[in-house]
């Protein structure tokens, strides 16, 4: 998930700025639907292994990894979905600079979570 949230935050965001307004809309409808299809699924997975993980080691990494998760999915639903339900309503240059602003949030919290992942395979393993 990381590398989509990656790609999401340094070229598709930034990309919206580009679309020109009579095309939005249609761009912005067709942006969401096919990225959901991804990242929906992806992400209910990602919530279901943290809390297997948590549950299963019972560590701080394990709390930290699930954590994380959380912090994603409120970001995701308190900012994220918000902005983009306005962007459906209208293309607007503010609510597109605040998308990938505020998008770091949940960039930063990705990169932790893997960081996080890596560490506790290294931990129960070696």
């Amino acid at each position: 998930m990381l590398g989509l949230i990656l790609v999401t935050q340094i070229v598709s965001y930034p990309l919206f700025l580009k679309v020109e307004v009579s095309n939005f809309s249609i761009f912005h409808d067709d942006y969401v639907n096919r990225i959901s299809f991804i990242a929906v699924p992806v992400m209910l997975g990602e919530l279901f292994i943290s809390t297997l993980v948590y549950f299963y080691f019972n560590t701080f990494l394990g709390f930290m990894i699930l954590l994380s998760t959380i912090l994603i999915f409120i970001s995701t639903f308190i900012i994220q979905v918000p902005l983009h339900n306005k962007l459906k309503l209208a293309n607007n240059r503010k609510h597109i600079i605040k998308l990938v602003n505020t998008n770091w949030v949940r960039t930063f919290l990705w990169l932790v979570k893997s960081i996080f992942s890596i560490l506790i395979i290294f931990k129960e393993t070696i």
